[in-house]
C-alpha cells in the first residue's frame, strides 16, 4: 500500500526544560557488565552512558524473581506506570481493544494508549502481532529469559522513531548465564489454576557465550458463573438491571407489546400482555480465557578477532487460547407461515418479533480458538575502528501469524430466515418452546463460522557509528549517528459464512520506513572543571528523520539535560516531539467494512436497546503527534548506602489520537461526548439502510433486524481529538543491613496525575477525566518489604489504587479504593547441608492474600470481557492464588 495521506513535518523544538536526575544504578551497571557493546542502556543511542534528561524505571532480575506473576506483562503491571487499559488477554472493552480479537497484551504507559508505547527487545523493534499487526505482547518473552526491563516513560521518537509517544519499554534478554536451572510452579484459586515450567542453560568461554531459555505456561479459564460479584442484574448491590430480553424462553412482541413465553411453551392464552422475560446471557462467558504459552529465547556472542565481535539473539513463541463467549441472541422476525407460529390471544399479525437466545439449542457458549505464533532473529557485527569509535551493523527478520476461528456467536442468516418461514415441522425452527428443535435445523442455522487471519513479516537493518569527537574540560563530546531501514508486510483478512462457502476479505498491505538519526552528548561540567553548584552538567541533543512510504516524512527532535549541583543530587529535564503513524489496518480494515448489531444500555430508555455499529478502515486518518517534557530529581544519600529517592514531573500533549469505539457498549451513557459518532431516529435508519444497500455484511442478526434499529454508531477508528496529561512519578528504595537479623529492602513506587484531559472526538469538549472510569486514577502505588537471612527469603507487597468515579451512571458513582497484598516465602535447601539439596529452592507465593473482591462498579457486562459489577481494567476477577514453586540450579 502506498497511499500518501499526509506530508507534514513536525515542528522544531522551541524550548528545553531544565532538569533532573540520573538513571537508576541497575541500568548503568547492567550496561557495563554486558559482554557485548551492542546492548545499550535504554533511552540513548550513545554507547556506555546513561540516558540524559529522562527518568528510567528498571525492573531487574531480582524483582522478576521475587514476583509470583507467571507472564512478563503481569510483572510489568506491578509497576504503577504500566496500566491494564485497552489491550489485554482478559478484556478488550477499552480504547484500542476493538481490533484485539486475539486477546493479546500490550504495554500501556500511563494509560495514554495501548499503541503509544514502543516495545523493544534487546533495543530493537519486534515484529508486530495480532491479526491487524498492531502491538507487541511482552509475554512473548518468557520471564525466565529476562535480565531486566527498562522503561523510559517519556517521548522517545528522536531516539527510536515512531510509536514512542508515551515512552519505550525495552525487554533485555539474559546473557553470560553459566550453568543451568529448572523452575516449576503451580498455583490455584477458586475454580482456577495456573502452572509453569521453565528451563535456562548457558555457557561462557573466554571469547563468547551462549544462553538459551524455554518456558511453558498454562492458565485455565475462569467462568463468570464462578464469581458471585459478576452478573447482569446488579440491583441488589445498588446498581442497574442490565439483563436483556433475548432469552430462552423468549418474548413475543406484537404491536410494541411484550408477551413473555412461559417455561412450558407458548399458547395464545399463556402469552400475557405486558409481561417480559429477562436473562443474563453473559453469566457463563470466560472472564479469563484458557491459554497455553510456549516461548523460547537464545542469545549468542563470539569474538571473531581482536576488536570484532559477532552477536545474535532469537526468540519464538506460540500462544493457544480458547475463549468461551455468548451464544447468538437476536430478535427474530417470525412470519405466520412458520409451522409452530403462536400469536397472543386477540391478535392476528402477519408476522411477529420473538426476542430469543439460542443457548438451549446450541449450547451454553460460543467459542473462539486463537493461535498466535511469533519468531524473530537478529544477527550483527560490532567492530572497533579507531580510538573509542565503534561501528555496529545488524539485521533482523521477524514473522508473526495469528488466527482466530469462531463459532456459535453468529447465525447463518439465510438458513435462519428459511427455517423461520418454513411450514414443514421437520425443517421449521420453533422459537416458542412448544417442541425440541431438530438437530439438523440447528446445525444448518449454526453452520456459520468466522475465520480471521493475520500474517506479519518484518525486516529491519541498522548501521550506527559511535564514539568521542573531542575533549572539553568537562569530558569527551560523544556522537552517535546511524541509519535504519524497516519494512513491514501484512496479509490480513476475514471470511464468514457457511462452512466451505465463506466469503470475505484478503488484504495485502505494506510499508517501508527509511530513517536517519544523530545524537550528541556535550559534558559542560565534569570532574576536571567542577565549580560550586555545577559538579556535573551534561547536554544531550538528538534528532531523527523517518520517511514513510505511505504517510510522509516526520522529523522528531529532543533535548535533555542532566545537572548535579552537589554530590548525590541529580536533576534532569527533557523536551521532545513524537509521532505515530496510523496502523495499516486503521487505513484498510482486515475484515473490511461490516455492520454489527449490538446491545447498548440506553439511559434515556432505562433499558438495553439494540443498535448497529459500523466497523472498517478509514483512509482519512492522519498521523498522531505529541510533544512531551519532564523534569525531576534523584537523591542518593551517603548516610543510607544504596538508598535512592526520585521524583519526576511529566507533561504530554497528544493530538489526533487514533481510537475506535466499536466495542464500547456503554457509549450512550456519555452520549454528549460521542455525539459526532452517534446517530438516532430516522437519520440512523437512513444511514443503516444506505449501508445495507451498499452490500455490507450484517453480523449479530439479520438485515431486517438492522433496518429496524433506530441507533447507529460509527465504530471505525478516527482521529479522536486530544489527550493532555500532567503528573508525578515518585519512588524510593532503602536497603538496610543488620548483623544478626538479616538484610531488609524497603521500596515504594507510585504515580499521581494532576490532570488527564481528553477530547474524545474532534467536536467534543476537552474534559479532565483523571479518576474517571476508563482513564487513569489519580493515585497508584506499590510498596514492598523484602527480607533475607541465611537461606530464608521473604517479601510482602502492597498495591493500592485510590477510589475513582463511574461517570457512566447518574448520579456519578463513587468506586471504592482497592488494596491487595501479596506474600512470598522461599528457602534455599542447600543451607540444610543435606546431600543432594545444593541449588534447590522451594517457595510459597500468595497473590491477593486476603482474597479481596474487585470494588463494585455499576457497569453492564459485555461479550468482550468484564463489566457486570467490576472494572476489568482496574482489577481482575481471579482472587487469591496460592502457588508453590521448586527450582534447581546445576
Amino acid at each position: 500500500m502506498s497511499r500518501n495521506i499526509l506530508r507534514r513535518p513536525v515542528s522544531r523544538i522551541a524550548i528545553a526544560a531544565c532538569a533532573l536526575s540520573a538513571v537508576p544504578a541497575i541500568a548503568q551497571e547492567a550496561a557495563e557488565q554486558s559482554s557485548t557493546s551492542d546492548i545499550i542502556v535504554t533511552g540513548t543511542s550513545i554507547r556506555g552512558v546513561a540516558p540524559v534528561g529522562s527518568s528510567l524505571v528498571a525492573v531487574g532480575r531480582e524483582e522478576i524473581d521475587q514476583s509470583a506473576a507467571t507472564t512478563t506483562i503481569r510483572i510489568l503491571q506491578e509497576t504503577p506506570q504500566v496500566l491494564n487499559y485497552g489491550v489485554s488477554d482478559t478484556s478488550r472493552s477499552g480504547t484500542g481493544g476493538a481490533s484485539n480479537i486475539v486477546y493479546g497484551n500490550s504495554i500501556n504507559l500511563r494509560g495514554v494508549s495501548p499503541y503509544a508505547t514502543l516495545t523493544l527487545i534487546n533495543g530493537r523493534r519486534a515484529v508486530p502481532q495480532g491479526t491487524v499487526g498492531a502491538t507487541i505482547d511482552p509475554s512473548t518473552i518468557p520471564t525466565l529469559a529476562l535480565e531486566r526491563v527498562e522503561i523510559i516513560p517519556d517521548g522517545a521518537s528522536a531516539i527510536y522513531g515512531s510509536d514512542a509517544v508515551a515512552g519505550v519499554a525495552n525487554l533485555i534478554l539474559r546473557r553470560n548465564y553459566q550453568g543451568a536451572q529448572i523452575e516449576v510452579q503451580h498455583g490455584m484459586a477458586d475454580h482456577y489454576k495456573e502452572s509453569q515450567i521453565g528451563f535456562i542453560a548457558g555457557h561462557k568461554w573466554a571469547t563468547g557465550q551462549i544462553t538459551a531459555a524455554f518456558q511453558h505456561t498454562y492458565r485455565s479459564n475462569l467462568s463468570g458463573a464462578h464469581r458471585d460479584f459478576y452478573g447482569a442484574d446488579l440491583t441488589s448491590r445498588g446498581g442497574a438491571d442490565y439483563r436483556v430480553t433475548q432469552c430462552a424462553p423468549g418474548n413475543v412482541v406484537v404491536g410494541g407489546v411484550s408477551h413473555a413465553i412461559p417455561a412450558g411453551g407458548a399458547t395464545p392464552g399463556t402469552l400475557i400482555p405486558g409481561t417480559v422475560n429477562k436473562c443474563d446471557n453473559l453469566k457463563d462467558i470466560d472472564l479469563v480465557p484458557q491459554q497455553e504459552l510456549n516461548s523460547a529465547t537464545l542469545t549468542f556472542d563470539q569474538e571473531i578477532s581482536d576488536g570484532i565481535r559477532f552477536y545474535a539473539d532469537a526468540y519464538a513463541s506460540r500462544r493457544d487460547m480458547l475463549r468461551r463467549s455468548q451464544v447468538a441472541a437476536v430478535n427474530l422476525t417470525v412470519p405466520r407461515s412458520n409451522a409452530f407460529f403462536v400469536a397472543p390471544a386477540g391478535t392476528n399479525p402477519a408476522s411477529e418479533t420473538v426476542q430469543y437466545s439460542f443457548v438451549n439449542d446450541y449450547g451454553p457458549y460460543s467459542t473462539s480458538d486463537i493461535v498466535s505464533k511469533s519468531i524473530q532473529g537478529t544477527a550483527g557485527i560490532n567492530a572497533d575502528l579507531f580510538g573509542d569509535w565503534q561501528i555496529d551493523l545488524y539485521g533482523t527478520v521477524g514473522y508473526n501469524h495469528d488466527h482466530v476461528y469462531s463459532v456459535g456467536g453468529q447465525t447463518d442468516s439465510a438458513a435462519l430466515t428459511a427455517a423461520l418461514a418454513s411450514s414443514n415441522p421437520a425443517t421449521a425452527f420453533n422459537p416458542f418452546g412448544t417442541s425440541v428443535n431438530s438437530r439438523s435445523v440447528i446445525d444448518a442455522i449454526f453452520n456459520n463460522v468466522t475465520d480471521t487471519d493475520g500474517r506479519s513479516k518484518m525486516r529491519a537493518a541498522e548501521m550506527s557509528i559511535n564514539g568521542s569527537l573531542f575533549s572539553l574540560p568537562g569530558g569527551d563530546v560523544k556522537l552517535a549517528v546511524g541509519a535504519e531501514y524497516y519494512k513491514l508486510k501484512l496479509r490480513t483478512g476475514q471470511v464468514r459464512g457457511r462452512r466451505g462457502e465463506q466469503t470475505g476479505t484478503d488484504q495485502r498491505l505494506g510499508r517501508n520506513v527509511k530513517s536517519a538519526y544523530l545524537e550528541v552528548l556535550v559534558p559542560i561540567f565534569g570532574e576536571e572543571n567542577a565549580i560550586p553548584g555545577f559538579r556535573k552538567l551534561e547536554l544531550d541533543l538528538a534528532g531523527r528523520i523517518d520517511e514513510y512510504s505511505d504517510v510522509g516524512t516526520t522529523k522528531n527532535p529532543k533535548i535533555g539535560i542532566n545537572w548535579e549541583p552537589v554530590r548525590n543530587l541529580k536533576l534532569h529535564g527533557s523536551y521532545g516531539e513524537s509521532f505515530r503513524a496510523p496502523l495499516l489496518t486503521n487505513l484498510v480494515s482486515a475484515g473490511g467494512s461490516q455492520l454489527y448489531i449490538q446491545n447498548y444500555f440506553d439511559p434515556t430508555a432505562g433499558t438495553t436497546v439494540q443498535g448497529v455499529a459500523l466497523s472498517g478502515g478509514n483512509l482519512d486518518l492522519k498521523p498522531e503527534t505529541a510533544r512531551t517534557w519532564s523534569v525531576g530529581a534523584e537523591y542518593t544519600p551517603d548516610f543510607l548506602p544504596g538508598a535512592q529517592f526520585s521524583l519526576n514531573y511529566f507533561d504530554l500533549v497528544y493530538e489526533g489520537q487514533i481510537a475506535g469505539f466499536l466495542s464500547n457498549l456503554n457509549i450512550l451513557r456519555q452520549e454528549s461526548l460521542f455525539s459526532s459518532i452517534i446517530t438516532r431516529g430516522a437519520a440512523a435508519q437512513t444511514r443503516i439502510a444506505d449501508l445495507v444497500a451498499s452490500g455490507l455484511r450484517v453480523n449479530g442478526g439479520t438485515e431486517a433486524n438492522a433496518l429496524a434499529s433506530t441507533l447507529f454508531v460509527d465504530g471505525r477508528s478516527t482521529n479522536q481529538g486530544v489527550t493532555i496529561t500532567r503528573g508525578l512519578d515518585f519512588g524510593l528504595v532503602v536497603p538496610v543491613r543488620t548483623d544478626n537479623a538479616g538484610d531488609f529492602r524497603f521500596s515504594l513506587r507510585g504515580t499521581h496525575f494532576f490532570a488527564y484531559k481528553v477530547g474524545l472526538t474532534a467536536t467534543a469538549p476537552v474534559i479532565d477525566q483523571a479518576n474517571n472510569i476508563d482513564y487513569p486514577m489519580k493515585w497508584r502505588a506499590r510498596g514492598t518489604v523484602n527480607w533475607s537471612n541465611g537461606g530464608f527469603d521473604a517479601g510482602i507487597a502492597v498495591a493500592w489504587q485510590n477510589g475513582y468515579n463511574n461517570t457512566y451512571v447518574t448520579p456519578v458513582e463513587k468506586i471504592k479504593s482497592y488494596t491487595t497484598v501479596d506474600l512470598r516465602l522461599a528457602y534455599d535447601l542447600g543451607n540444610t547441608g543435606i546431600p543432594g539439596t545444593e541449588g534447590v529452592k522451594i517457595g510459597l507465593d500468595v497473590q491477593n492474600l486476603f482474597d479481596r473482591d474487585p470494588p463494585f462498579v455499576d457497569l453492564a457486562p459485555t461479550s468482550n470481557g468484564g463489566g457486570g459489577g467490576f472494572d476489568p481494567q482496574a482489577s481482575n476477577a481471579i482472587g487469591r492464588i496460592i502457588a508453590v514453586s521448586l527450582s534447581k540450579s546445576f
